[in-house]
């Protein structure tokens, strides 16, 4: 019900601010390329990440992973969990005040490797995650940006013994995510960004991620 509400308020908000907002454009850059590292309660690893924007208005960007847990995850039914994975973003921004709202769907997929309990023995994964979002950006001033953000995220993970595939499990998770961010420009193609991220524990718990980028 209260990712009911913020898209609600969402939408009410927008077509006032757009009403009031001058027609100048927020300068923000969405063409970046960087690496990072980030961990919540089960899984850490480093990643690349980049993003375009297209035609003024839409922007695409990439995920690459390298993944592995932390000890047990999701409760204990895995540990030793390691592996890669690899997704994309595509949203629609638009003027918004002094700032800019995203809105868009993301998707990301990989295999992994762990022991699973239920199974007694090694399996491999096939990891899905995939949902909608809005974030909101603006910057504070030519140095300091800052951004909110809301997702519906799903998780599925479908586990196959390695040395029985008739044995089989799986993992589903649905959670509501919420992410702040802070970004500083070092100078105008170099920055250094940190975001923390709000999700319940079925979904990993909250994460923490820290990144260095290129604007180009």
């Amino acid at each position: 019900m209260k990712s009911l509400y913020l898209l609600l308020i969402a939408a009410a908000v927008t077509p006032a601010f757009a009403q009031t907002a001058p027609a100048a454009k927020s300068g923000l850059n969405y063409n970046r390329i960087a690496v990072g590292y980030s961990a919540d309660d089960v899984l850490k690893g480093y990643n690349v990440t980049g993003s375009a924007l297209l035609g003024g208005s839409f922007i695409v960007s990439g995920i690459y992973d390298d993944v592995k847990t932390k000890g047990e995850a999701f409760g204990g039914p895995i540990a030793g969990l390691s592996g890669k994975l690899s997704g994309f973003g595509l949203a629609y921004k638009f003027n918004v005040g002094p700032g800019d709202l995203a809105i868009g769907y993301f998707y990301k997929t990989g295999t992994v490797l762990g022991v699973v309990t239920a199974l007694g023995d090694k399996a491999v994964a096939s990891a899905e995650q995939k949902g909608f979002g809005l974030n909101y950006r603006q910057a504070i001033n030519a140095s300091l940006e800052f951004s909110v953000g809301y997702s519906r995220q799903s998780t599925h993970m479908g586990f196959v013994d390695i040395d029985d595939p008739t044995l089989s499990d799986e993992l589903k998770a649905t959670a509501n995510v919420y992410t702040l961010g802070v970004r500083y420009n070092i100078t105008k193609q170099l920055d250094a960004s940190v975001d923390y991220v709000f999700k319940n524990k079925d979904s990993g718990g909250n994460k923490l991620g820290v990144s260095v980028g290129y604007n180009f």
